[in-house]
Parts: C-alpha cells; sequence; structure tokens
C-alpha cells in the first residue's frame, strides 16, 4: 500500500515549501493588480465567485488574496475531506489558518450545493484541485459559469494525476489550462492555455513553480473572457488522454525496465521519492541520472556504491542514484 503521505501527490501538489507558494502567487498577483491600475479600459468587473479548492492553504490563501487584490469578491471557500479513492485531510490546515472573516464551507455532499449556494447569487464558481465531480444544477447555477484550472495541455492528460505522467511519460512540454465546466471533468471548452517548457533537469517539485508563475496572469485573462461571455474552444477528442491515479506500480522501481524510464519515474515522484529496493533495504529515491552499462549483471545489482550514491544495473543500461532516504514505513501503510 502506498504511504499516506503520498496522497498530496495524487491532488497534483508536489512537496514544495510553503513559503514559495506563498512568494510566487502574491509576487505575481502584486504585479498584475500594478499592470491593471495603469490600463485603461480594460479593467477588470468586479464578480462574485465561489471558490472550490482541496490544495494547501498556503495555495488556497495566496489565491483568494490575489483574485481580491484584482477587484474580485470571494464570497465562499469550499473544500473537502475528498472522496473514497482520493481521500485527503488537507482540509483541516486550510480551516485552520483560513482568514478570520473568510467564509469556508466543508462538505462530501455535492448535490446539496446547488440549494445552498443559490441566495449568495454567485457570478463565477472558480475551482483548482477539487476532487468531487459538481453536478449540472451546480455548474449553471453562477451566472457567468464555472471554470476550473488544469495543470496540463487539455485535452492531454485529463484527470487527477497530470503531473506525475508527463514526468513519467518523458515529456519535454506541460501546461495549464482554464476552461469552462461540463459533466466530466476536464472535458469543458478552453478559456485559456499556456504551454510550459519541461526542461531534462526539471522533477516535479521544480515544475511547479513554474506552473504557479505561468497560472497568475492567465486568471485575469479567463475573467475577461467570463465577464465578456466567450464560450471557449471545444476540445479536440482525437488528441484527449487520461492520467489517472497512481498504484502500487507507480510508486516502485522496477529494475527490469530501462534506466531512462526509471529516471522520468523518480523524476515524478520527486522529494516525496519514487520506492527502491536496493541490497534488501527500501529506499525513497528522490534524484537520479542514468549512465551506459554494459554490465551483464542482473537487473538490480549494485554496481558501485559510495557514501552518498548507488549505482544500480537496470534493464537497459546503470540508474546512479544521487540524493535518497531509508523508507519508515507508517501505520496507514
Amino acid at each position: 500500500m502506498l504511504t499516506a503521505d503520498s496522497s498530496a501527490f495524487f491532488r497534483g501538489i508536489p512537496d514544495i515549501p510553503p513559503i514559495l507558494f506563498i512568494h510566487i502567487i502574491i509576487q505575481t498577483f502584486e504585479k498584475l493588480a500594478v499592470k491593471e491600475t495603469h490600463m485603461t479600459g480594460t479593467s477588470l468587473p468586479s464578480m462574485r465567485i465561489v471558490y472550490f479548492s482541496n490544495q494547501p492553504s498556503e495555495v488556497v490563501n495566496a489565491v483568494i488574496e490575489g483574485l481580491e487584490t484584482l477587484g474580485q469578491q470571494v464570497l465562499l471557500l469550499v473544500t473537502t475531506p475528498g472522496t473514497r479513492t482520493r481521500p485527503s485531510t488537507e482540509y483541516q490546515r486550510t480551516v485552520a489558518n483560513a482568514r478570520r472573516d473568510l467564509d469556508i464551507l466543508v462538505t462530501s455532499h455535492m448535490s446539496r450545493l446547488a440549494g445552498m449556494l443559490r441566495p449568495l447569487e454567485p457570478d463565477l464558481i472558480f475551482t483548482t484541485g477539487f476532487t468531487w465531480k459538481l453536478p449540472s444544477e451546480l455548474l449553471t447555477l453562477p451566472r457567468l459559469g464555472s471554470v476550473n484550472a488544469h495543470p496540463s495541455l487539455l485535452p492531454r492528460y485529463r484527470g487527477p494525476n497530470p503531473l506525475f505522467w508527463h514526468f513519467m511519460n518523458g515529456e519535454a512540454q506541460g501546461g495549464l489550462t482554464m476552461h469552462r465546466m461540463d459533466a466530466e471533468f476536464d472535458t469543458g471548452p478552453i478559456l485559456v492555455q499556456r504551454a510550459i517548457e519541461i526542461a531534462p533537469d526539471d522533477d516535479v517539485d521544480s515544475f511547479f513553480p513554474k506552473l504557479l508563475s505561468v497560472g497568475g496572469p492567465m486568471i485575469p485573462e479567463m475573467l475577461q473572457a467570463v465577464a465578456a461571455g466567450v464560450s471557449g474552444t471545444p476540445q479536440p477528442l482525437e488528441e484527449a488522454s487520461y492520467a489517472p491515479l497512481c498504484t502500487d506500480a507507480e510508486r516502485w522501481l522496477n529494475w527490469t525496465r530501462p534506466a531512462a524510464q526509471l529516471r522520468n519515474q523518480v523524476r515524478g515522484w520527486g522529494n516525496q521519492g519514487a520506492l527502491a529496493t536496493i541490497d534488501g533495504q527500501t529506499y525513497l529515491v528522490c534524484r537520479a541520472r542514468t549512465i551506459p552499462s554494459s554490465a551483464t549483471t542482473q537487473p538490480g545489482a549494485i554496481l558501485d556504491r559510495t557514501d552518498n550514491t548507488f549505482l544500480v544495473q537496470t534493464g537497459e543500461g546503470a540508474l546512479l542514484i544521487v540524493d535518497y532516504k531509508m523508507y519508515v514505513r507508517n501505520d496507514a501503510d
């Protein structure tokens, strides 16, 4: 069974220091607010927004403050303990760290929400990393509709775990899409989309700040499009792909695979680490490099080791592990 702390990754958020979240998002929104002040004829109309999110409280608070910096009214934050397949305790930190003047609703009952939110008369529902599918009655409740932010170039990598699969598949480009919401996850018409380079040395931890930096400027563009009644561009179905939740197969390194594939797997886990058995011990592998190898030893054999590294034979080439830690099993395993 996967470790309990891996659930944060399944929600699409890697192990980034909270101060980095805050710095990137707030800095981006402050720049946008200054830009808005000096632009004529393009100021954003003030909208009544209900924000749905199950992301870390640092992200939630920064996004709310950023929206308010842009002149928007955040009426309510909706968060959740998650679904059976995607449980989360993040909502507890969100509630504990929220501003005292912010109204918060914690719920797993999506069918009740339309009736509860109707008196608020929202203009827009905006979601980031929310684990429940919203019913059509709720999606159509706001005057200007509902919009989701998804960390991929939709229609590619729809689903709950796009960041991991970008790295697992060795992609050289990722992105962020803000789209209108419909009956299924991540399938609605695209309002704003930006591509982001994935550098050869990037992992999920280094890539996520790039995502935040690009996402900030996209929000006022999205709000302008929503206010103007832009319907969005339909997603081309023939290009669609799916990014499912990880299983044990994605968490554990299989030494019979090529070294390049194993390195991509490690990149997808970042500081949380991919699990590996090395010389009978279980480790969390956080960074690795590929090394050419003509050795005829069995995959998984140690070719060399130092105080800080392992060189392990794989099904094709060798993997040099340069950042790792002992795996400590917890009660949730």
